[in-house]
């Protein structure tokens, strides 16, 4: 069997070594999240283990150099701590540390692996060798699926894994190509197990209210449910979300929505609902059942619209919203091509 040496190394691309660190930490039990390649804000992976209620995380940057890493990219890196809240950094070469490199390390908790560690640990937790020609990107495997809570079926990918809060509630939120899932950790008296809270199928989405630190997702098809999600890192959430949007866009989605406290109004392809996140309760108004919207442009009531209903009778709303104007003209085209 063919043992990994610096030259294999060397012969892949710094995404192919990424990868490749990637599946050896997920071959040591660690959690892994990959990150988007040249995306990425100074980080390559985040490495988590998680262990009778103890949970620790590093960031790994990776380093397909052929000449010592120095002081210079120690400092740099070892800042992504208290940047992204975690334990600590680890830095992964395929050549050595500078001993300038090695003292600023041990101020800063950064763990420092070099070429021939690496190597010893590659032989140890992935026999196989890949060369630059391999397919690397490593797939996700039936343990992946079981550690995230879920059991996927064929063809689906898992794109995000991300912790996420819902009111008081913590969860891991995990993203695939055909559902989402939020799953919580359940702690017994010798382990600790993840099951399913929540299943939400893409083709149920509707869309998205986005605010600074909050998702509000909206989803369902006769019932609008609402999930207000405060990921820890917004940009990557949005980014999954966005990559899911031409799946559930064919279908009943989101075209605007406002938020005051609680109450969410949002205008779909298909109604104008209003929705109390607290309560669940809803009250909506189809397409097919409004004659006329009219906006009025004066100082007090420029952000709100009156909707005229038809269904049992002629009825009238008046709702609050952030462009009367814009409502009023979205809600018309719709009204016209239904």
């Amino acid at each position: 069997m063919n043992k990994w040496s610096l030259e294999t190394l060397l012969e892949l691309d710094p995404q192919e070594f990424e990868n490749l660190l990637a599946h050896l930490f997920r071959k040591m039990e660690y959690i892994v999240e990959e990150t988007q390649y040249s995306r990425d804000g100074g980080i390559d992976l985040i490495i988590r283990i998680e262990k009778f209620g103890l949970s620790h995380s590093w960031i790994v940057q990776a380093k397909r150099y052929s000449q010592p890493v120095g002081v210079k990219d120690v400092r740099e890196y070892s800042s992504l701590k208290y940047r992204d809240s975690v334990d600590g950094v680890i830095i992964v070469t395929t050549s050595t540390f500078t001993k300038d490199g090695y003292e600023e390390a041990e101020q800063h908790n950064v763990k420092l692996i070099e070429g021939n560690l690496i190597i010893e640990m590659l032989n140890h937790y992935v026999p196989e060798v890949w060369t630059s020609s391999s397919k690397t990107k490593e797939p996700r495997t039936n343990n992946d699926k079981e550690e995230a809570g879920t059991i996927l079926k064929q063809g689906e990918e898992i794109l995000l894994v991300e912790p996420v809060s819902m009111g008081k509630e913590k969860f891991s939120m995990m993203i695939t190509n055909r559902n989402i899932y939020f799953n919580r950790e359940t702690n017994r008296l010798f382990s600790r197990k993840k099951q399913v809270e929540i299943h939400i199928e893409i083709k149920e989405i509707i869309g998205l209210h986005r605010e600074q630190n909050i998702i509000f997702l909206l989803s369902g098809k006769k019932k609008i449910d609402v999930y207000p999600i405060s990921p820890k890192k917004m940009i990557k959430l949005q980014e999954a979300m966005a990559s899911l949007r031409p799946a559930y866009v064919r279908g009943e989605h989101l075209i605007l929505s406002t938020r005051k406290e609680s109450l969410i109004t949002a205008l779909t392809s298909k109604r104008l609902i209003k929705i109390d996140v607290n309560s669940g309760k809803s009250d909506e108004i189809s397409m097919g059942d409004i004659v006329g919207v009219k906006y009025n442009a004066s100082l007090f009531k420029k952000n709100k619209i009156q909707v005229i209903e038809s269904s049992n009778g002629m009825k009238k709303h008046s709702i609050e919203v952030n462009d009367g104007r814009l409502w009023k003209h979205e809600i018309e085209q719709l009204v016209r091509t239904s």
